[in-house]
């Protein structure tokens, strides 16, 4: 099978990139929408940008990343992706 994750953009072109490539975006889209929801939670605007620390989200990536690798080839081998 495949391992290269093509996505088709709305613009009608397409992105192919690695699994390996396709997780640690996963894992910093998911480490995002953490932040997001905390943020929700505590009332804090979106307006503040103290909450940015971008060595944690490195962290998170680095710490994340291989059982979100294992995620997408299993996603992808299923069709899912």
């Amino acid at each position: 099978m495949n391992k290269n994750i093509t996505l088709n953009k709305r613009d009608g072109t397409t992105e192919e990139m690695t699994q390996e490539t396709f997780s640690r975006w996963a894992c910093l889209v998911e480490g995002i929408q953490a932040v997001d929801q905390k943020l929700v939670e505590s009332n804090i605007s979106d307006k503040d940008i103290k909450w940015v620390k971008p060595l944690a989200f490195e962290k998170y990536i680095q710490e994340r990343f291989h059982s979100m690798l294992r995620d997408v080839e299993v996603e992808h081998e299923l069709g899912n992706i």
